[in-house]
């Protein structure tokens, strides 16, 4: 019977022998297959959610999925366009929730080479207080002939490129913002190819392309249009809707430089073209304008101010508003020394409106002309 026991027992401590050499062996499997695979997805999906956008060497400009693009599921981009260099860029900070900014940092000049104002020191600047820099390229002289003469050329508009690409690694640019406006329609195809060979060349690096685009002089005919929203929307990583200036300094009639039925029309307009909505940034302005007409109803006069200086000049005079709920602002007219006042305002109210719009359109974010007329106080009523 002992004997018995023992073979018994001998037999059982094998099987748990046995047993627990395979339960190990699966897992060791466990420890080197599974979990470092779980450790690199949840850094990557972690990379995605912190950063709310991939570089160009991340995101196939050619694929319509857009993997890792901002979307309603993420957090809006917040950007600010700034126009000068000075102290502002000391004070980005105080900007609650602004992600990028977007210098001038790079111009073409008269005879098509480009020239950088960016220093070591302004980009560390605005690194250091945790913002992205995506430097606008712009033109010296933003003329169509002058535009046409650079486009037409390709060894200047591929020397150009191949400046900005040393620039982007050299200055340690986290993206580039092309700021290229007076493009006539002769240039359509020339354009086009001179921004999907600057994105060819960007997508080599971890530079973001961005564009910005102002809406089509003729609304619902795009291929007539200086801008193809197709192929710019295929090439670039995000578009810029430049939402300001519906009624230029130019006109001879008092109007709004922005509205909200005038943005919905044109954010409608860019995505029934080809730009993916996923990819657009609604541009809002700083800015409104203060008309002034004689007594013979011409315009003498019309400056671009600071939305903050009108909003406080009109509280100081005790102008009556008058809310106009289809174009999503306030709307004034006075007489002052023989001239007659016109002003369309958008406040605070009126952002809210216009910030709508990017849940409403699936948009990427919204950005604002530019921060050097919109101190953080304003900003941070808005955001």
């Amino acid at each position: 019977m002992k004997d018995a026991y023992n073979r018994s027992f001998k037999s059982s401590s094998k099987l748990q022998f046995h047993k627990s050499i395979w339960i190990l062996f699966i897992f060791l499997i466990v420890i080197v297959m599974i979990i470092p695979s779980i450790i690199v997805f949840g850094a990557g999906a972690n990379f995605v959610h912190m950063n709310g956008f991939l570089p160009a060497s991340s995101v196939s400009n050619h694929n319509q999925n857009q993997i890792g693009l901002a979307s309603p599921q993420k957090s809006p981009l917040e950007i600010g366009w700034v126009e000068g260099s000075g102290t502002i860029m000391q004070h980005l900070t105080d900007y609650n929730n602004l992600k990028v900014v977007s210098p001038a940092l790079a111009s073409v000049d008269n005879r098509y080479n480009l020239q950088e104002n960016s220093n070591p020191t302004l980009i560390n600047t605005i690194h250091q207080q945790g913002k992205k820099i995506w430097a606008r390229i712009i033109m010296q002289t933003d003329t169509k002939s002058n535009d046409h003469a650079f486009l037409a050329n390709p060894t200047k508009t591929q020397a150009v490129i191949n400046k900005i690409l040393q620039s982007v690694k050299a200055e340690n640019w986290d993206g580039v913002n092309l700021d290229i406006e007076n493009v006539s329609i002769q240039d359509r195809n020339t354009f086009s190819q001179f921004v999907k060979n600057l994105s060819s060349g960007l997508n080599k690096s971890t530079a973001i392309l961005s564009i910005d685009l102002p809406p089509d002089p003729s609304v619902g005919n795009n291929n007539q249009a200086s801008f193809d929203h197709e192929l710019l929307g295929k090439y670039c990583n995000y578009v810029f809707f430049m939402g300001y200036d519906q009624h230029w300094s130019t006109d001879s009639v008092p109007r709004p430089i922005t509205s909200l039925s005038w943005l919905k029309e044109n954010l409608q307009e860019f995505i029934k073209t080809g730009i993916p909505s996923e990819k657009l940034i609604l541009g809002l302005p700083a800015y409104t304008r203060v008309w002034e007409q004689n007594q013979q109803n011409h315009v003498v006069k019309d400056p671009a101010e600071p939305i903050q200086s009108v909003e406080n000049l009109v509280a100081e005079n005790h102008r009556n508003m008058t809310w106009d709920s289809t174009l999503g602002e306030f709307y004034t007219t006075y007489t002052s020394q023989n001239l007659q006042y016109k002003i369309w305002l958008p406040t605070e109210k009126s952002f809210n409106l216009y910030l709508n719009l990017i849940p409403q359109f699936h948009l990427a974010g919204s950005a604002v002309w530019n921060l050097d007329q919109m101190n953080s106080a304003y900003w941070n009523k808005i955001f």
